[in-house]
């Protein structure tokens, strides 16, 4: 097997799945790692085929104790060399999967990445100043009501519901198949409202509601590259949806605080448990906390 030609074809499989570039361009980064550690260690040709766990063992080994990679870049190079190994494995060309069983770093814990609100004030000035009306909604929602990609992805005309003085967007089939409709906010409805007055299918209920110069969109990766490209402009650290599903999580429970049944309403979550993570203090906050006591508790 051509080493070269099955890295490209994985990578174009990732693309095919929806993998932002980012994502590809890191996961070739952390493949290309593993196999020149493999060449310097062995000295011996990198044949994927060939490779071992005790080979993925020993390489998560030597980053740990090499110290210059944190555990959570150590857990994404292990990440993507699954994802490869999985691939060839698909592809029949290897029997075992050598990252089967390999464990992850344990990473101390810590509640879900959440944009501060100066933060997000720089982002969404970017977004305003873009002045793309699809993309300024698209956020606007994301923002403010914590909706899932897929989710946002999966929406109709027909999904929205807004009225001078309230409105809701409906998610008919969310994670695990549920159902659920969101109230929306002054300043979403109004995103919303501006974007659909030019929306070609404005009057078709199942008109697909995110449409592009080249029909609608439907890829994860279209929505990544949106939002890169506002992060760059906004001058911060690159974001994806999710964070913005954490930002609305964080933001609810600061003006709501204790309302865990109500977030996970909103969020689409039919345990409790699952929205314990956001009331969990960060590493600022518990500095601040600490502070405190060294000093009375003032």
């Amino acid at each position: 097997m051509d080493p070269s030609n099955a890295v490209e074809n994985w990578l174009e499989e990732l693309n095919n799945q929806g993998k932002s570039e980012h994502t590809r361009q890191a996961y070739r980064r952390a493949l290309a790692l593993f196999a020149a550690w493999y060449v310097e260690t062995y000295n011996l040709e990198f044949k994927p085929e060939a490779t071992l766990k005790r080979d993925v063992e020993l390489w998560k080994s030597q980053l740990q104790k090499g110290g210059k990679a944190a555990p959570a870049t150590i857990n994404q190079r292990l990440v993507a060399l699954s994802s490869f190994f999985e691939w060839i494995h698909s592809q029949g060309l290897m029997r075992q999967k050598p990252t089967a069983g390999v464990s992850s770093v344990r990473l101390e814990k810590h509640g879900p990445k959440a944009l501060s609100e100066q933060t997000l004030n720089r982002l969404m000035r970017a977004v305003y100043a873009g002045n793309n009306l699809r993309d300024i909604a698209m956020v606007e929602l994301l923002v403010g009501t914590g909706i899932r990609v897929g989710e946002l992805l999966d929406l109709k005309v027909g999904d929205l519901e807004l009225k001078p003085r309230s409105g809701d967007v409906t998610v008919r089939r969310g994670k695990h198949g549920s159902y659920r409709e969101i109230p929306l906010t002054v300043e979403v409805r109004k995103a919303l409202n501006t974007y659909l007055k030019d929306h070609k299918g404005k009057d078709d209920r199942e008109a697909p509601l995110w449409q592009g110069q080249r029909g609608a969109i439907e890829t994860r990766s279209a929505v990544i590259r949106m939002l890169e490209k506002y992060a760059i402009a906004a001058r911060i650290e690159p974001i994806g949806p999710h964070v913005l599903r954490h930002t609305f999580a964080t933001r609810y429970l600061n003006a709501n605080p204790g309302d865990l049944r109500g977030l996970a309403s909103l969020l689409g979550h039919a345990s409790l448990n699952t929205v314990m993570i956001y009331t969990e203090p960060t590493k600022e906050e518990l500095a601040k906390r600490m502070e405190k006591v060294e000093n009375g508790g003032k």
